[in-house]
Protein backbone atom coordinates (compact mmCIF):
# COMPACT_ATOMS: atom_id res chain seq x y z
CA UNK A 1 0.00 0.00 0.00
CA UNK A 2 1.02 3.50 -0.70
CA UNK A 3 0.45 6.65 1.40
CA UNK A 4 -1.41 8.92 -0.90
CA UNK A 5 -2.40 11.34 1.68
CA UNK A 6 -2.86 12.53 5.17
CA UNK A 7 -4.50 15.51 7.36
CA UNK A 8 -4.67 16.48 10.94
CA UNK A 9 -7.96 18.10 12.44
CA UNK A 10 -8.64 19.32 15.30
CA UNK A 11 -11.32 16.45 17.50
CA UNK A 12 -14.73 19.58 16.45
CA UNK A 13 -17.75 18.41 15.09
CA UNK A 14 -17.44 21.33 13.01
CA UNK A 15 -14.81 19.37 10.80
CA UNK A 16 -16.43 16.33 10.36
CA UNK A 17 -17.89 18.17 7.15
CA UNK A 18 -14.10 18.68 6.12
CA UNK A 19 -13.00 14.96 6.76
CA UNK A 20 -15.75 13.82 4.41
CA UNK A 21 -15.19 16.46 1.85
CA UNK A 22 -11.56 15.39 1.43
CA UNK A 23 -12.88 11.51 1.67
CA UNK A 24 -14.84 12.04 -1.21
CA UNK A 25 -12.45 13.91 -3.31
CA UNK A 26 -9.73 11.69 -3.04
CA UNK A 27 -11.88 8.43 -3.52
CA UNK A 28 -13.30 9.60 -6.37
CA UNK A 29 -9.47 10.55 -7.84
CA UNK A 30 -8.49 7.53 -7.32
CA UNK A 31 -11.55 6.04 -8.95
CA UNK A 32 -11.21 8.45 -11.82
CA UNK A 33 -7.30 7.65 -12.20
CA UNK A 34 -8.28 3.62 -12.04
CA UNK A 35 -10.92 4.09 -15.15
CA UNK A 36 -13.31 2.80 -12.29
CA UNK A 37 -16.01 1.23 -14.75
CA UNK A 38 -18.31 1.86 -11.56
CA UNK A 39 -20.20 5.23 -10.38
CA UNK A 40 -17.40 7.55 -9.78
CA UNK A 41 -19.45 9.99 -7.23
CA UNK A 42 -20.56 6.78 -6.23
CA UNK A 43 -17.79 5.41 -4.83
CA UNK A 44 -16.58 8.83 -3.23
CA UNK A 45 -19.85 9.29 -1.35
CA UNK A 46 -19.61 6.05 0.14
CA UNK A 47 -16.15 6.96 1.55
CA UNK A 48 -17.90 10.52 2.64
CA UNK A 49 -20.18 9.11 4.93
CA UNK A 50 -17.88 6.27 6.36
CA UNK A 51 -15.21 8.98 6.59
CA UNK A 52 -17.68 11.41 8.20
CA UNK A 53 -19.44 8.83 10.50
CA UNK A 54 -15.63 7.26 12.04
CA UNK A 55 -14.30 11.16 12.15
CA UNK A 56 -17.77 12.24 14.00
CA UNK A 57 -17.99 9.26 16.72
CA UNK A 58 -13.74 10.30 17.35
CA UNK A 59 -15.51 13.56 18.65
CA UNK A 60 -18.33 12.46 20.58
CA UNK A 61 -16.11 9.91 22.11
CA UNK A 62 -12.99 12.02 22.94
CA UNK A 63 -11.83 12.72 26.50
CA UNK A 64 -13.22 16.05 26.95
CA UNK A 65 -10.66 17.07 30.12
CA UNK A 66 -8.09 17.25 27.40
CA UNK A 67 -7.38 19.88 25.44
CA UNK A 68 -6.45 20.43 21.59
CA UNK A 69 -7.22 16.48 20.45
CA UNK A 70 -6.73 16.38 17.34
CA UNK A 71 -8.29 13.20 14.57
CA UNK A 72 -6.21 12.57 11.89
CA UNK A 73 -7.33 11.13 8.56
CA UNK A 74 -5.19 9.29 5.88
CA UNK A 75 -5.78 7.28 2.65
CA UNK A 76 -3.29 4.58 1.27
CA UNK A 77 -4.05 2.93 -2.09
CA UNK A 78 -3.40 -0.33 -3.60
CA UNK A 79 -4.01 -0.79 -7.52
CA UNK A 80 -7.75 -2.04 -6.79
CA UNK A 81 -8.87 -1.13 -3.26
CA UNK A 82 -8.38 2.48 -1.50
CA UNK A 83 -7.82 2.57 2.42
CA UNK A 84 -9.49 5.03 4.55
CA UNK A 85 -7.97 5.12 8.59
CA UNK A 86 -9.43 7.18 10.92
CA UNK A 87 -7.09 7.86 13.64
CA UNK A 88 -7.56 9.14 17.46
CA UNK A 89 -6.43 8.65 20.94
CA UNK A 90 -9.65 7.91 22.59
CA UNK A 91 -10.34 4.79 24.50
CA UNK A 92 -10.44 1.81 23.20
CA UNK A 93 -13.71 0.28 21.61
CA UNK A 94 -15.56 -2.35 20.05
CA UNK A 95 -15.26 -2.63 16.50
CA UNK A 96 -18.07 -4.95 16.41
CA UNK A 97 -21.09 -3.29 18.07
CA UNK A 98 -24.52 -5.24 18.48
CA UNK A 99 -26.70 -4.06 15.41
CA UNK A 100 -29.05 -0.94 16.91
CA UNK A 101 -32.62 -0.97 17.57
CA UNK A 102 -34.29 1.14 15.06
CA UNK A 103 -37.75 0.71 16.47
CA UNK A 104 -37.50 3.95 18.36
CA UNK A 105 -35.02 5.68 15.40
CA UNK A 106 -32.82 6.79 18.13
CA UNK A 107 -30.39 9.60 16.92
CA UNK A 108 -27.14 7.90 17.83
CA UNK A 109 -25.75 3.94 17.70
CA UNK A 110 -25.44 3.40 13.64
CA UNK A 111 -21.52 4.73 13.02
CA UNK A 112 -20.01 1.62 13.11
CA UNK A 113 -22.86 -0.22 11.51
CA UNK A 114 -23.41 2.14 8.95
CA UNK A 115 -19.35 1.64 8.07
CA UNK A 116 -19.08 -1.70 8.20
CA UNK A 117 -22.70 -1.78 5.58
CA UNK A 118 -20.34 0.33 3.03
CA UNK A 119 -16.99 -0.90 3.19
CA UNK A 120 -15.62 -4.05 1.99
CA UNK A 121 -12.94 -4.64 4.86
CA UNK A 122 -13.23 -2.91 8.76
CA UNK A 123 -10.71 -3.18 11.19
CA UNK A 124 -9.41 -1.45 13.86
CA UNK A 125 -6.18 -1.65 16.29
CA UNK A 126 -4.20 -0.08 18.72
CA UNK A 127 -1.15 1.83 18.39
CA UNK A 128 0.35 2.90 21.07
CA UNK A 129 -2.58 5.37 22.98
CA UNK A 130 -4.48 5.80 19.39
CA UNK A 131 -7.13 3.50 17.64
CA UNK A 132 -6.15 3.64 13.94
CA UNK A 133 -9.79 2.69 12.45
CA UNK A 134 -9.06 1.45 8.91
CA UNK A 135 -11.93 0.82 6.39
CA UNK A 136 -11.16 -0.50 2.85
CA UNK A 137 -13.21 -0.33 -0.62
CA UNK A 138 -12.68 -2.00 -3.84
CA UNK A 139 -13.01 -1.28 -7.22
CA UNK A 140 -12.77 -4.11 -8.63
CA UNK A 141 -11.96 -7.69 -6.24
CA UNK A 142 -8.91 -9.57 -6.08
CA UNK A 143 -8.97 -12.67 -8.37
CA UNK A 144 -7.54 -14.73 -5.12
CA UNK A 145 -8.63 -12.95 -1.87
Amino acid sequence: MTQILSATLKAELRNSRIAANIARSTAEVFAEERHFSGNVQEFGHTFELAVSEAFTNSVNYRDPSIKDITVTIGFEEESNALTASVTDMNAPFNIHPPEPEITEYPEGGFGLFIIWKLMDEVSCSREGQSNVLSMKKFISRPENP
